[in-house]
């Protein structure tokens, strides 16, 4: 009589990370993920190599999905709340990689019936163990996510349903006659000159063999059995590539024997052919994300950097709004230093921003630090602030200086990546450039930069531009009137401080108003004595003191 074939009930694939099924992510343009230093960001998850570029591609793929967003924010919030949870899948991910390499052995051709039964019972088993343990763990957690209450549910019905228990009853004694095969006894035939000639299997041991005993323990060891057959030389290991092992012939010997062992087993196994494993498997790497964005979260919490979930604002909305954000790459890079926090705000009342101020004064940190806010709010993950509100974006585009190619001049090439910008950015895209157009003088930049903002202005972009170009600001009423546009401009400024020596140092925030480029300036020239009223006076004074003028 046929075994009546067993099913769980329907463990429909779930995703962590997409509330309605995983989808594929997107492919992303290269230049902002070196500019924003992104791989670097992706080093600091700490995550295992196999990992990488799934984390990678997470978070390059800017998810714009308002409820994709909110739904990993849940999930990562259940596992920050739960530290028992997190530490049980940190434990039990090695077992979701097994059961997933596992996986691709099964139903191959021309594998041995006890190589492909014993690799079932112990999928099998691994399934039934990671189930139990993390619906264990997941009910025993208080959760607010509906991804991991989804879970928590079907493992809750998997484990109860009558044939996850028959299963799991009965695999025990499926798997003894496999385990009690733990060692082969051998005769090897020799030949005139004391080589092997032939072998022949003599026997199949329930214990394995060890390694030799020593003298002393032959002496004074005691032995409960009379045979005592440890070897009388050092235990070899075979190799794992079958066509390589000088018994190999004897081997097939014990597959062939073996399958009277095996058939009974295959023939129960059969009726479990239905139960996939492969749900399990697949949240092997969305486990894998949310363990190394916990990681990375209390890391940031021990340097004591304020963390937020950013509200989510709609896309139509287009605004960035984030007080008191840092740049993660300070915090890795210098974590005995305290990084000056900034706000960022791109809205109605500005959504283009012309950032001027010193050289290394933190502007391109800056930059960096909103293009870093918008892919981890995007990932689903805090950012590095006080608090933040914040419309996803469809694209992150960078225009930071870079070495030209031999076939252009790096005017050319400026241009022509400004150029794929301009036709390739929407209204609903991040735009961040960095001292762009500074290969030419200052007069033919500020007119090609400009028509650029214009353009920018034009389309509705997010965007920020930190450059030299100080007398730039000062022509937004000129930009605002050549072209309409929902993003209107404003001047953004990295601050300096002058000391008593009257040198500019920068103070790292970056807030609205005028650029104070000469203001500055003609300040430190007054304070060494080098303005124009003074260097007049100072000649005055001269000549009225010198000896031809009191002649005179």
């Amino acid at each position: 009589m046929k075994a009546r074939l067993r099913t769980l009930p329907d463990f429909q694939p779930l995703s962590l990370l997409f509330p309605h099924g995983k989808r594929t992510p997107a492919a992303s343009e290269s230049a902002w993920i070196r500019d924003l230093r992104l791989d670097d960001l992706i080093s600091a998850f700490a995550a295992e190599p196999r990992y990488i570029n799934f984390i990678r591609q997470t978070l390059t793929a800017l998810n714009a999905d308002a409820e994709v967003i909110t739904w990993r924010q849940a999930v990562l919030s259940d596992f920050l709340d739960n530290p028992t949870l997190t530490q049980t899948v940190e434990q039990l991910l090695p077992r979701f990689a097994d059961l997933r390499q596992g996986r691709a052995l099964l139903g191959q051709r021309q594998r041995p019936p006890l190589l492909e039964t014993a690799d079932r019972l112990a999928e099998l088993d691994l399934f039934i163990h990671t189930a139990q343990t993390l619906h264990d763990a997941l009910q025993s957690a208080a959760l607010r996510s509906a991804a991991l209450m989804a879970l928590r549910d079907q493992l809750a019905r998997l484990i109860s349903d009558p044939n996850f228990i028959a299963l799991r009853e009965e695999l025990p004694a499926l798997q003894r006659p496999l385990q009690k095969l733990a060692s082969l006894t051998i005769g090897v035939n020799l030949d005139a000159q004391l080589q092997p000639s032939a072998a022949v299997l003599l026997s199949i041991n329930e214990q394995p063999f060890g390694e030799p005993r020593s003298f002393l323990s032959k002496l004074i060891g005691q032995r409960t059995d009379t045979n005592d057959e440890s070897p009388i030389a050092p235990l070899h290991s075979l190799p794992e590539e079958r066509q390589f092992r000088l018994l190999s012939p004897l081997f097939q010997d014990l597959e062939r024997i073996l399958s009277g062992v095996v058939q009974p087993v295959a023939r129960s196994l059969s009726k479990y052919v239905r139960i996939s494993t492969a749900p399990l498997a697949a949240l092997e790497q969305e486990l894998a994300f949310y363990l190394s964005a916990v990681r990375l979260v209390q890391l940031m919490r021990a340097r004591d950097i304020p963390l937020v979930q950013a509200q989510v604002a709609p896309l139509s909305a287009r605004l960035t709004r984030i007080e008191g954000l840092v740049n993660l790459h300070l915090v890795l890079k210098q974590p005995q230093v305290t990084p000056v926090p900034n706000d960022a705000a791109l809205d109605d009342q500005g959504r283009i921003a012309i950032l001027t101020g010193p050289n290394s004064g933190g502007k391109t940190t800056y930059l960096q630090a909103v293009g870093l806010a918008h892919v981890l709010f995007q990932a689903g993950l805090p950012i590095p602030a006080r608090s933040a509100q914040l419309s996803p974006v469809d694209a992150i585009f960078t225009h930071f200086p870079a070495l030209e190619t031999q076939q252009q001049g790096r005017l050319a090439e400026e241009a022509s990546r400004l150029r794929y910008i301009c036709l390739h950015a929407t209204a609903h895209s991040l735009v961040l450039m960095n001292e762009s157009l500074s290969s030419t003088v200052a007069s033919e930049a500020t007119y090609l930069a400009q028509d650029v903002l214009c353009g920018l202005r034009a389309i509705g972009v997010r965007a920020i531009y930190a450059t030299h170009l100080m007398d730039l600001p000062e022509r937004i009423p000129e930009m605002h009137d050549a072209v309409k546009g929902e993003s209107a401009l404003f001047s953004l400024v990295a601050g300096v401080r002058l000391n008593a020596d009257g040198e500019a140092q920068p103070t790292f925030r970056i807030e609205r108003g005028a650029p104070h480029g000469r203001g500055y300036a003609r300040e430190i020239a007054r304070r060494h004595g080098i303005s124009l009223e003074q260097i007049l006076a100072a000649r005055a004074d001269l000549q009225a003191s010198s000896p031809k003028s009191a002649a005179d």
